[in-house]
């Protein structure tokens, strides 16, 4: 009888072990997966022939696109300086946007029409030139500079008061001559 009761017992546990190990077991390991199928986690990409970006990436702002700015000088937040004695460049900021409008001339400006150039260097290659520069325009990368192209600005004097009048002015971002930044308005100071 001891040995029936010991071939049983000895069955019965061969048949357990090989019971328990052919059970599935629930995977508890990191796996990637989707994020509206995933418990925890960010849900990443689970795609490894599918690349993202996870995480944070320097990228460089880059204007893609046309823009233009009307009323400058006159609707708006603009700020003005006051007038100095052989001042050669007349500025104006927007206080609402941050944007800087300038106009620079190779002396202090009288009234005239003034031809626009492209590089402060061309301002003495003859009378009555400017440059104008418009930083950090609205709809382009912050902290931007754009450089006047071609035009014209008339300059008109009242007392001690100064004004550069001009109207759709091509300006452009040294490294690229798309996109453009139309400017028409005025600078000036009191």
């Amino acid at each position: 009888m001891k040995k029936i009761i010991l071939s049983s017992l000895t069955v019965f546990i061969v048949l357990s072990v090989v019971f328990f190990s052919c059970q599935k077991k629930t995977d508890e390991s990191i796996s990637p997966t989707y994020k509206d199928e995933a418990a925890n986690g960010t849900g990443n990409n689970p795609n490894i022939t599918n690349v993202t970006t996870t995480g944070t990436v320097a990228t460089t702002s880059v204007a893609m696109q046309n823009s233009s700015m009307t009323g400058i000088g006159t609707v708006g937040s603009w700020m003005s300086t006051n007038c100095i004695a052989g001042q050669t460049c007349l500025s104006i900021t927007n206080s609402s946007t941050g944007t800087t409008i300038s106009v620079c001339f190779s002396v202090t400006p009288t009234a005239g029409t003034y031809q626009i150039v492209n590089s402060s260097t061309l301002l003495s290659s003859g009378p009555n030139k400017c440059i104008v520069t418009v930083t950090n325009p609205p709809a382009q990368p912050t902290g931007s500079v754009w450089f006047s192209n071609s035009g014209t600005v008339t300059v008109t004097t009242s007392g001690t008061g100064i004004t550069a009048s001009f109207a759709s002015i091509p300006c452009m971002q040294l490294s690229s001559a798309t996109p453009i930044v139309t400017i028409s308005g005025q600078v000036g100071c009191l």
